[in-house]
């Protein structure tokens, strides 16, 4: 008959990860100990229920309720899960922000009647700082292009570039000057340790992202 190990939620976090816990091994890792005659497994398991019961509404009070959980504690629990439920709102906002941001940026492109190059900063909280709308030369080399562009970027303090390339009756499928364009941003943008948040072709039938891999 082969062993069976116990492995302490710590334990077994630092060899598979936080997603391998469960609820109540995730809230032995906060709470840490126990106390006299109750093992944390035990207060654990308790408050895993009244989460459940309480939900984003949870007071210290019901969390001090459980035998073996003091204030301080309860007061961690309360401000972890704070935290958590703001980061999710700011992920999903920074989502539909995203969103409103592309459909401004890219509404001329698709209308515009020559091909044209867009390039837009953002701070490193993902806003908007500037945009900026030029024809395409292609008589101008795509490293100079790049160049400017990330000048431009440093002079912005720049955490992150958006590049598109398009016009009404732009091609989804990418020439050798947008290829060679790409990789010149994608590697000038690494050399800078700056992000390259996308580089996409805009057409009014729809939108091609070029991925790094597809450097040319």
């Amino acid at each position: 008959m082969g062993t069976i190990t116990y492995e302490r939620p710590r334990e077994k976090m630092h060899q598979k990860g936080v997603k391998a816990l469960s609820n109540s091994e995730l809230l032995q890792v906060i709470i840490g100990s126990g106390s006299a005659g109750l093992p944390v497994a035990k207060i654990a398991r308790k408050v895993d229920k009244v989460l459940k019961t309480a939900g984003n509404t949870v007071t210290i009070a019901d969390l001090t309720s459980v035998q073996g959980l003091g204030v301080v504690k309860a007061g961690q629990l309360i401000a972890g899960l704070e935290l958590a439920n703001r980061l999710v709102y700011q992920q999903e906002a920074d989502s539909f922000k995203d969103i409103d941001i592309l459909t401004d940026l890219y509404a001329d492109l698709r209308t515009s009647k020559e091909q044209t190059l867009l390039y837009a900063f953002f701070d490193g909280n993902s806003r908007l700082i500037d945009d900026i709308s030029i024809p395409i030369d292609h008589k101008t080399s795509t490293v100079r292009i790049a160049r400017k562009l990330f000048g431009e970027a440093l002079s912005q303090s720049t955490a992150s570039v958006l590049v598109a390339v398009g016009g009404n009756d732009q091609p989804l499928e990418p020439s050798m000057f947008e290829l060679n364009l790409a990789r010149d941003v994608f590697s000038t943008a690494a050399m800078l340790s700056i992000k390259v948040k996308s580089f996409v072709l805009v057409s009014a039938k729809g939108e091609y992202a070029i991925k790094e891999s597809s450097r040319g």
